[in-house]
Parts: structure tokens; C-alpha cells; sequence
């Protein structure tokens, strides 16, 4: 049944588990954004997340209890941002959450994806539909669980002769790629700003490197940098995922980790910007446009980095009217929409080879 609703609400955090971003989308006509409010996660919780994201020894009672305390956060974020939007509950068709991954594991005999952040709250306290679970029914008709937008990128960003690369650098680097209105690619490429966060993080008590300011200071160390352009995620085949699960610091050899922050910092970066130009060209991606979106928009360093490596200038999304931070939650809560009104999604299978199904599981408070 079709639904009447003017409004769909999108939220969700992704991997760099920084901040909460909501976004309200209009779909009467074409895809507008109303609406975009971000909330920083409370230290506690990201310190919860990044703990359980990180070891393999989190107990179920643990888990349970950050599972809820997640969903309260969504919960109570998501009712500030409705306020302040000022619409009105009954104008909002629904909620779609992503959750907070804390497991990507596809390479196993049973591949899965893991997110916490219980709707069943969310759908009680806001007295609304909760969309959720994206990921699992990616996977369960054939895809990888991630990326999830590229058909979103593609309504988005399609322009009539003019090829276009929508790349979203969050904690992993994923891209679409957009060439006409019927094939939908993408793939994640790298780590975005994982490994960059986590050595800011660990060695030097900041959240991130601000504009690459550190970074740009430094030198290259290319013998570091072409060990991990060895890993093996580099020399799979497109499409694929990956996470934190692979990316994180697990992968700073001794060797790395005696040079200053200035060298590792540009090097981490320069990984990130050559394993995306790497990747559009091994798919032979030709392209007349570069958006960029996601938190590694706002790394000056690196965009230069990405610019120089694909020998062209780059966008923001915000130079087309997009927050760099909303096309995710955007994307999520069209989705949601797709979901609500039974609408069927493609699954990218491999090159030119696509699965179609309804992505997400609905939650309901009342009848």
C-alpha cells in the first residue's frame, strides 16, 4: 500500500562511530533534503563501541546491554532532531536505522553483518515505523552487505552524458559509480579514515587528523605504504566490503610505528587516496565528475591527495546543495521508503549480474 507520508526520517552513525547523523528527505516529487541534524556519540558509548568493535572476547551480557543503550541514544536523538525539524510526527512515513556495525565478516562459509542499536525502542518512544536490517538481506540475496548506495547515488547524482564518481570516504572508502539510469556499481575500495583515526587516536589523544594538517608535514615512507597496498583486500576481485574487522591497527608494522606522526599520517593518507584511484582505474571507470561526501571530505590533505592520483579536480556533494555528512542517512531513509512501499532494490551479484529484493525488516509499535 502506497503510502501518503510527505517525509522519511534516515539515521545512522557508520563506521568511524563519531556522531549520529539524521537526515529527513521529501520524495513527493524528486529527492530533497529538508532536513540534516548531527549529534556527536557521548564519549562513553563510542569508547563502548570501539571496544566491542575490537576485541573478540565481548560477553552476551555485554553486548545485550550496549545493544539497548545504543538504541536509547537513537532513540533520544531522534526525537531531538524531529523537534527541531519542526514537522510534525504524523507527516513522517518512517524511521530507518543502520545501526551500529560492530561485525562485517563476508570471507566465512556463513558471512554476516552485525549492527546494534534495538529498534524496537525507537519504534515505541517515537510511536513510528523503524526500518532496519539492511544488511543481512543484502546478503542473503547475494551481495556483500555493503555498499548499500549505489542505486540511491545513481537517482541522486545521474546526469543525462556526464559519467560521475560518488565516492564516500566515512571509517571505509566505498564509490559508485554512475554512468546512465539502469546499471548500478559500487564496491568498497579501502580504509577511508580508519587507519588514520585510530593512529590519531591511540598515539596522539586526538579524534582525527584535522584538514591532514599533520599529515601534510610529513613524508611518504613508500616501503610501509607498499606493505599494505600487499594485503590481500587490495587484490580481490570488485565488488567487495570490508571493515575495521581488517582495518585497524593491527596493521602498523614496528617498522611504521618508529617514524613520526607526520610520516605515518601521510602515509596512512596516501594509502586511502591511492587504494581509491587504484580502484576506479582497474574498473576502467571513466568519469567526468568526482563527488566526494562523507567525514574524509573534510580532510584537505587527502582530497588534494585523490585529486593529484586521479589528474582531475574534485567536488564536495556540498557544492550541489548536499551536507557532506547527510548523503548516507539520505540514502537510508530512502530506503526506508523503497521498504515501506514494497519497492524491490537491486543487489549487485558481480559485473553486470544483479539480484532484486526487498531490503530491510519493519518494526512496529502499534497496528
Amino acid at each position: 500500500m502506497k503510502q501518503n507520508k510527505k517525509f522519511y526520517v534516515g539515521a545512522m552513525t557508520g563506521t568511524s562511530h563519531d556522531a549520529i547523523d539524521i537526515s529527513f528527505i521529501d520524495i513527493e516529487k524528486n529527492i530533497s533534503l529538508k532536513y540534516f541534524y548531527s549529534k556527536k556519540m557521548p564519549t562513553y558509548i563510542k569508547a563502548e563501541i570501539k571496544r566491542c568493535i575490537e576485541s573478540q572476547n565481548v560477553s552476551l551480557s555485554e553486548l545485550g546491554k550496549l545493544n539497548k543503550a545504543v538504541g536509547i541514544l537513537f532513540s533520544r536523538t531522534i526525537q531531538e532532531a524531529i523537534k527541531k525539524s519542526k514537522l510534525k510526527r504524523q507527516q513522517i512515513g518512517c524511521i530507518s536505522i543502520s545501526g551500529q556495525t560492530i561485525r562485517h565478516e563476508i570471507d566465512k562459509k556463513n558471512p554476516f553483518s552485525m549492527q546494534i542499536g534495538d529498534p524496537n525502542i525507537i519504534s515505541v518512544e517515537t510511536g513510528l515505523p523503524v526500518i532496519h536490517d539492511f544488511r543481512n538481506m543484502h546478503i542473503a540475496l547475494g551481495g556483500e552487505g555493503a555498499p548499500l548506495v549505489p542505486e540511491f547515488h545513481t537517482k541522486l547524482f545521474y546526469k543525462p552524458n556526464t559519467p560521475r564518481i560518488i565516492l564516500n570516504i566515512g571509517g571505509i572508502a566505498n564509490y559508485s559509480y554512475v554512468k546512465n539510469k539502469n546499471v548500478v556499481w559500487g564496491s568498497d575500495v579501502g580504509p577511508g579514515n580508519a587507519l588514520m583515526d585510530f593512529y590519531c587516536q591511540k598515539f596522539l589523544n586526538k579524534p582525527f587528523d584535522t584538514n591532514g594538517k599533520i599529515a601534510s608535514k610529513g613524508k611518504i615512507l613508500e616501503n610501509e605504504l607498499k606493505k599494505l597496498l600487499n594485503i590481500s583486500f587490495f587484490k580481490k576481485s570488485f565488488p567487495k566490503s570490508t571493515g575495521k574487522e581488517l582495518f585497524n591497527t593491527k596493521l602498523f608494522s614496528t617498522t611504521l610505528l618508529k617514524n613520526s606522526p607526520e610520516n605515518i599520517l601521510a602515509t596512512l593518507a596516501e594509502l586511502t587516496a591511492v587504494s581509491i584511484s587504484d580502484a576506479i582505474k582497474k574498473n576502467k571507470h571513466q568519469f567526468d565528475d568526482l563527488i566526494i561526501c562523507g567525514g574524509g571530505a573534510k580532510n584537505k590533505f587527502l582530497i588534494n591527495r585523490i585529486s593529484n592520483l586521479v589528474s582531475k579536480d574534485v567536488m564536495l556533494s556540498e557544492n550541489l546543495g548536499y551536507d557532506v555528512q547527510a548523503i548516507e542517512s539520505m540514502a537510508f531513509a530512502w530506503m526506508g521508503y523503497k521498504r515501506l512501499n514494497n519497492e524491490s532494490l537491486k543487489v549487485q551479484l558481480e559485473k553486470n549480474k544483479y539480484n532484486k529484493g526487498l531490503l530491510g525488516s519493519v518494526t512496529l509499535s502499534k497496528p
